[in-house]
């Protein structure tokens, strides 16, 4: 990927293009898709997976907020537009929901990788693979009892099973940001309905903003055998089973 355009790349999309064409053919591979697969690409920029994606046979359906960028792939895509294998839609990802696709694939924008990760849940998908901040990461897949185990972790974990797959180094973009990155690999998870993790969270924001009490202090219902527990002592699920006697009861 050209790194000689700097005029191109603006603050108001976090632009931080991947430029490590092996980085970049590694997302790819790690979707494990048969070709004709259907795939949509998050933020897809002047291409870099774009190029690999195409050429592992799948069609590609591209939202790109930017409308440079948008043109830039239509033009240097053509052959691929005319045949169906790609179509690249100037939007915004969040603005969109209800879509199936076998893989979702994306260099999410740091500022927004929560809210991206989230809004994945609005779609069927069979696999993820979204490159992240590397600290990101790190608290989507924490174990209990670890600093880095959250509300964002449990959110995370209750809806997706979520694996670090790669780490990459913050040389491998342009502009080259103050932090490193890693690629994590997404599959949905069926076991509880979206409406009833969006009414447990606001018991998990009770508990996380307590982290360092016990669940008693927190809660009044809380079963005898978690009394004496922190938040942190306790796996998503058994936090989910807390929480849905707190609101049930």
């Amino acid at each position: 990927m050209s790194t000689g355009s700097r005029g191109l790349y603006t603050k108001k999309y976090g632009q931080v293009l991947l430029r490590n064409q092996k980085v970049a053919n590694f997302e790819v591979e790690s979707l494990n898709l048969p070709p004709d697969s259907r795939i949509l690409e998050i933020g897809p920029g002047r291409g870099v997976l774009t190029a690999f994606l195409l050429e592992k046979g799948y069609k590609v359906h591209a939202i790109e907020p930017d409308h440079r960028f948008a043109e830039e792939l239509l033009g240097t895509f053509s052959e691929f537009v005319e045949s169906g294998y790609l179509t690249v839609k100037k939007a915004n990802f969040l603005d969109i929901s209800g879509e199936e696709y076998d893989g979702i694939i994306g260099n999410v924008p740091y500022h927004i990788s929560s809210q991206i990760l989230f809004h994945l849940g609005n779609f069927r998908f069979r696999r993820a693979v979204l490159m992240l901040q590397r600290e990101f990461c790190n608290r989507l897949v924490a174990s209990t009892g670890t600093e880095e185990y959250s509300r964002l972790t449990v959110n995370a974990q209750l809806r997706f099973r979520i694996r670090i797959i790669a780490k990459v180094s913050r040389n491998s973009f342009s502009p080259v940001p103050d932090v490193d990155s890693s690629v994590i690999e997404i599959v949905p998870r069926e076991d509880y309905e979206e409406s009833k993790i969006r009414k447990a969270d606001e018991i998990f924001r009770v508990l996380f903003s307590n982290r360092r009490k016990k669940l008693s202090s927190s809660l009044r219902k809380i079963p005898v055998e978690f009394a004496d527990k922190r938040v942190n002592e306790l796996s998503p699920e058994k936090l989910m089973e807390i929480a849905m006697k707190e609101i049930t009861n």
